[in-house]
């Protein structure tokens, strides 16, 4: 029954962000926004690619059967398409959900580019923290982060974004974790600094330590490299 509740509600068992989210400073900051305003966008423009494609055959056909078969499944293909453009946000959900049941971690710029950054963080693997924690690195590459210094070691806490977990469901693993800066969610620098405080000492120097790391942990599967 505990194995029920936790993948239930695996987020319980983490140390979880307590602050008002700014919905304005969300849409204005939030890259992870962006990916999906990208990702709707992708969707849409192939549906609308598809049915027209689909449309073209048929009048090419001169409407013979094969032609109205190859147009139907263009239009079922493309429904699908259009109807990501609804789902897509609904699946994440609202960004305030997100950062209230995603784990607080830290994380560090490890890079600094001429057009963005690169973040490494420690993340944990584990679904169910009952059976013991797998800590890893992750990366992620940022355009900007309000409220911080643009300079490879400044601190960044962040809440980790997990998902895809495998479809055994019995490894208790994420296969996805990407970290998201506080910093999207709240110009507030006093909530910045107060979140950076309750992430132990311990994890902020584990992260010093690998920060050279930062090239292998971005050459690995899903930017995520195991700890030992």
């Amino acid at each position: 029954m505990a194995s029920d509740r936790t993948s239930r509600a695996p987020h319980e068992q983490y140390r979880l962000t307590d602050f008002p989210v700014d919905d304005a400073w969300v849409r204005k900051n939030n890259e992870s926004l962006a990916e999906v305003r990208r990702l709707q966008w992708s969707a849409g423009i192939l549906g609308v690619v598809v049915l027209a494609a689909g449309t073209g055959m048929l009048l090419y056909s001169g409407l013979e059967p094969w032609g109205w078969i190859i147009a139907a499944l263009a239009g079922v293909f493309a429904i699908g398409c259009l109807a990501m453009i609804g789902y897509i946000p609904r699946k994440m959900g609202s960004m305030a959900h997100t950062y209230a049941t995603s784990e607080l971690v830290p994380a560090i710029v490890a890079e600094v580019r001429p057009r963005g950054l690169t973040l490494l963080a420690l993340v944990d693997r584990a679904v169910d923290r009952s059976a013991g924690t797998l800590p890893a690195l992750a990366v992620r590459s940022c355009e900007k982060i309000p409220g911080h210094d643009v300079r490879v070691g400044e601190r960044v806490p962040c809440v980790a974004v997990v998902g895809n977990r495998s479809a055994r469901g019995g490894d208790n693993l994420y296969q996805f974790i990407s970290p998201m800066p506080v910093a999207w969610a709240t110009p507030d620098a006093a909530v910045l600094r107060r979140l950076a405080k309750e992430i132990p000492a311990g994890e902020w120097e584990t992260l010093r330590q690998n920060l050279d790391r930062v090239g292998e942990v971005s050459a690995s599967p899903a930017n995520l490299l195991p700890l030992d």
